[in-house]
């Protein structure tokens, strides 16, 4: 009956060595892949969709700037109620007086408007002519807005991706670490069930089944501990994905294998052409330019091809329709410097922009170099602990073996069993560092 018990324990340690023994069953829920987990956040994180929508504004901000190119309409009624009578008088020649027929008017006349509803009607008509060139350059910078806000929104969307990688290898440490330890919980059980038998049969003391219970307690609050950070780590994650948190799932298995190191200047010249800082900095430096290029534009006269109609009624001294057509300019001529100092202001933007180029550039690759150094020493990390691991899984055995044949005290076994504990959550931390520093690697070279 011991012997089986040995085997027993023999099989449950395995389990707790095995990486790979993760499943759907332990944690409740489907299976959620990586790949899931990116595709699902990116159709339904709600941060992520703010974004979406202020792209969104400037399209339609677009729209608006390009309707300024055309012909202005302007309409306006005005109906009331004189409350006094309009009274005008014209004196005998007021308009002056002329040989063949005297003066004009020949008589004084009064022109009288009883209190009464009026009404006056316009419509104007204004087409710009050389504000166009305005209007155009303010089309150009609305375009690179449009194009700001797209960058912006792929900027955000690596961060997520990067969120959720980070987030799903926190879930992924806490789901194998918490059925390592139902392992550890349930190998504690079998090894006090024995210990209590050798007890009865007075082959160990009383002092070494406390061991054992007290080990086991130690284990149960640690397995309550790891299953309160797991439910904590995938609330987190269902945020992320833009649903909702009490939404059910497990993951994947860490990989057998890791992939590849990259080479660091393949890295930085990945990075300098897909980070959208990059292009978010050249675009501000092209929207300075424009900024530019706009304010001189007010040296030249605003001249537009006016069109207007006024029509009253119910006044008497007024005619009924007046037209007109002609050219409207608008220009200030002094303006004790104002117009000078803003193109200034504009060409200290743009040399602003041309710096932040320059800055944004050299921080990417400082950001490359440091997680590419950072996803190496977690790479040797991992290797470290991984042979740690296998040099404590060794001793285990022995150890294992030595205590069946009753050549070791329990209190050895135990404690090569924490050393075991010790080194296995060494390699799960090892694991996730990688995982961790990968996901930084990926979202510093622009990857979504």
């Amino acid at each position: 009956m011991e012997v089986r018990l040995l085997k027993m324990a023999y099989v449950l340690i395995a389990i707790l060595f095995l990486l790979s023994c993760a499943s759907a069953q332990a944690s409740g829920g489907a299976v959620l892949t990586l790949d899931e987990a990116l595709q699902l956040a990116r159709s339904h994180n709600r941060d992520l969709k703010q974004f979406g929508l202020d792209v969104g504004k400037q399209r339609e901000a677009l729209g608006e700037a390009k309707t300024h190119l055309y012909p202005r309409f302007d309409t306006s009624v005005l109906a009331a109620e004189l409350l006094a009578p309009l009274d005008f008088s014209i004196r005998k020649g007021q308009f002056g007086t002329f040989p063949g027929t005297g003066p004009i008017p020949g008589s004084n006349t009064n022109l009288h408007t009883p209190a009464r509803p009026i009404a006056i009607a316009s419509v104007t008509a204004t087409q710009p002519l050389t504000q166009l060139i305005r209007i155009h350059l303010s089309i150009a910078d609305q375009r690179l807005k449009v194009d700001a806000a797209q960058l912006s929104f792929d900027q955000r969307e690596q961060k997520l991706a990067d969120d959720v990688r980070q987030s799903y290898y926190h879930v992924l440490q806490s789901q194998i670490q918490y059925e390592s330890q139902q392992s550890v919980v349930k190998y504690l059980e079998e090894l006090l069930q024995l210990t209590d038998r050798r007890f009865d049969q007075q082959g160990v003391l009383k002092a070494d089944s406390l061991s054992v219970k007290a080990e086991l307690a130690k284990a149960t609050y640690q397995l309550t501990t790891i299953e309160d950070m797991l439910a904590d780590s995938k609330e987190a994650l269902n945020h992320l994905l833009g649903r909702s948190v009490q939404t059910e799932f497990s993951v994947e298995p860490v990989p057998a294998t890791f992939p590849e190191q990259e080479d660091l200047s393949a890295a930085r010249a990945t990075a300098l052409e897909h980070r959208p800082e990059v292009k978010l900095a050249a675009n501000g430096v092209r929207q300075a330019e424009l900024s530019t290029k706009s304010e001189k534009t007010h040296y030249i006269p605003d001249i537009a091809i006016q069109a207007g109609y006024f029509s009253t009624a119910n006044i008497n001294f007024l005619p009924q329709n007046i037209g007109s057509v002609g050219a409207l300019l608008t220009w200030q001529p002094w303006d004790w410097g104002e117009k000078r100092h803003k193109v200034r202001q504009a060409a200290l933007a743009e040399e602003q922009a041309a710096l932040s180029v320059e800055e944004t550039r050299e921080q990417i690759l400082l950001e490359v170099n440091s997680n590419f150094r950072r996803l190496r020493e977690a790479r040797a990390r991992l290797a470290v602990t991984a042979a740690l691991r296998d040099a404590e899984t060794e001793k285990m055995r022995n150890q294992k073996e030595a205590y069946s044949q009753q050549t070791i005290l329990l209190s050895d076994l135990l404690k090569q069993q924490s050393s075991l504990a010790d080194a296995e959550s060494q390699f799960h931390q090892a694991v996730l560092a990688y995982w961790s520093a990968r996901a930084d690697f990926q979202k510093s070279l622009g990857e979504k």
